[in-house]
C-alpha cells in the first residue's frame, strides 16, 4: 500500500466566500419570506444580491424567484429561473412544475423553454422508485452519523455502541446493495427528473460504500449516465478516486483521504500530479483544495 501525505492546496475563494454582509441581508430577506411578505422579501433578495455583483446562492435565487412571481414580477421571476436552470443544478423538473406560486408564469412563452432546458429528453418522473431510493440514502447516511457521534480516537476499545452500529450499519449497506443493483440492472442509471436529485445521489451513494468489484461493475455504466446527463460528473470522480486507491493507484481529484493509524489523523491519499489538482476539480464544479 503506498503511504500516507498531506498536501496542503490553496485555492482562490468561492465568489460567495463568507460575505457578512450578503448573509445579514439574505437573513432579513428569508425573514420576510417566511412571513410571507414577498414585496419586502424581492426588495432584499435583490439587494443581496448586487452585493456579489449579482450573483447568490441557488436557494436564495429560487426564494426570489417565487417571490416575484407572486407579487407579479414576471420578467424578474423569469430571470432567476433560468440563471439557476442554465448556470446550476438546482432546479428540479419535478418541483418546478408543482410550485404552486408559478402558476401565473404558466401562460407565458418562456415557460415552456424553461421547461425543455430542465427536461430536454422528456424524461418521467417516477414517485414510486423515488420514495424508494430516498429511503435508501437515508438509510445510508443515517448509521455514518451516528458512527461518527460515538467514534473513539483510534488505538482505544471501541465502545459496544459503535460496534453495533457498525454491524447494523453493513447489514443495511448490504440490502441497499440488493435494492440499487435490481434498480439499475432493471431501469438503467436513474436521472434527476426521474426519481429526484436524492433519489439520484442514492444510486452513487450506494455503490460508493461497496465493494470494490462491485465499484468497477457500475462505474462503466455510470459513466454512460454522466454523458448522458443522468448522474452527476463530481460523484463520479469520488467513485473513481475510492477504486484508484483501492488498487492502491494515486488519486485524480482529491477526494479520498485515509486515517494515518500513527498520528491518528485523516489524511490526504496520494495525488496523481498534484499541482493540477484545482484545474481537474474546476472542470468537474468541485471546490478548490
Amino acid at each position: 500500500m503506498r503511504h500516507l501525505i498531506i498536501i496542503v492546496l490553496l485555492g482562490t475563494t468561492s465568489i460567495y466566500g463568507q460575505n457578512p454582509q450578503y448573509d445579514s441581508m439574505k437573513s432579513v430577506a428569508q425573514m420576510h419570506f417566511e412571513a410571507e411578505d414577498y414585496k419586502l422579501a424581492v426588495t432584499e433578495y435583490h439587494a443581496a444580491f448586487r452585493i456579489l455583483g449579482d450573483k447568490g446562492y441557488a436557494p436564495d435565487r429560487y426564494n426570489a424567484a417565487i417571490a416575484n412571481a407572486f407579487i407579479g414580477q414576471i420578467d424578474s421571476a423569469f430571470f432567476h429561473l433560468f440563471r439557476l436552470a442554465e448556470k446550476t443544478k438546482f432546479l428540479e423538473y419535478h418541483i418546478v412544475i408543482n410550485e404552486r406560486y408559478f402558476e401565473a408564469l404558466k401562460t407565458d412563452s418562456r415557460w415552456t423553454e424553461l421547461l425543455a432546458i430542465l427536461n430536454p429528453r422528456n424524461e418521467v418522473y417516477n414517485d414510486s422508485l423515488a420514495k424508494v431510493l430516498l429511503t435508501i440514502r437515508d438509510k445510508d447516511q443515517k448509521y455514518r452519523h451516528m458512527l461518527d457521534a460515538v467514534r473513539r480516537p483510534y488505538g482505544e476499545e471501541p465502545s459496544d455502541s459503535f460496534k453495533s452500529i457498525l454491524k447494523t450499519m453493513a447489514y443495511t449497506d448490504s440490502m441497499n446493495l440488493i435494492l440499487v443493483s435490481s434498480i439499475i440492472d432493471q431501469y438503467g442509471w436513474l436521472s434527476q427528473n426521474e426519481v429526484g436529485s436524492k433519489g439520484n445521489s442514492a444510486l452513487w451513494l450506494v455503490i460508493q460504500h461497496a465493494d470494490l468489484e462491485t465499484q468497477e461493475k457500475y462505474l462503466p455504466i455510470m459513466r454512460k449516465a454522466v454523458e448522458n446527463g443522468k448522474a452527476k460528473i463530481s460523484e463520479l470522480a469520488y467513485l473513481e478516486d475510492r477504486i484508484l486507491m483501492r488498487h492502491g493507484k494515486k488519486q485524480l481529484y482529491g477526494t479520498q483521504y485515509q486515517l494515518n493509524k500513527k498520528t491518528n489523523q485523516m489524511e490526504l491519499w496520494e495525488i496523481e500530479d498534484p499541482v493540477n489538482l484545482n484545474k481537474r476539480r474546476e472542470s468537474l464544479g468541485l471546490p478548490p483544495m
